[in-house]
């Protein structure tokens, strides 16, 4: 049997039937199919889901974020809904909020260089 009917046969089966061998092989070959299969920077439009994630991401403290998002916005001198960076809430269900962090760190590179 060669590669490429063992594969088609393998993505016919039901996983829970597989064999651990049989997981492996298939694992390996859609690996093979990825474009992406080194280790990259960040892709771009990446999403933290909440305020340590995103504190992760910037390198700072989670402390720090939350100072950010208390700082009022000087187009309208408001903190509300996430003060300099809400520009950069994605989303906000609850106490959940899911941030672009490409955006949070330009906006949290452009409030520091102000400060200065």
């Amino acid at each position: 049997m060669d590669s490429n009917n063992l594969i088609e046969g393998l993505l016919q089966k039901p996983l829970w039937q597989m064999t651990g061998e049989e997981y492996c092989q298939l694992t390996h070959y859609a690996l093979s199919l990825s474009p992406n299969t080194g280790s990259s920077p960040a892709p771009p439009g990446q999403k933290a889901l909440g305020v340590h994630a995103l504190a992760v991401e910037l390198g700072c403290s989670d402390s720090t974020v939350y100072a950010l998002m208390r700082t009022p916005r000087e187009e309208d001198g408001s903190a509300e809904g996430g003060g300099i960076l809400r520009p950069a809430v994605v989303s906000r269900i609850g106490r959940r909020i899911v941030f672009d962090v490409d955006t949070a760190r330009r906006l949290a590179d452009d409030y520091q260089s102000s400060r200065k």
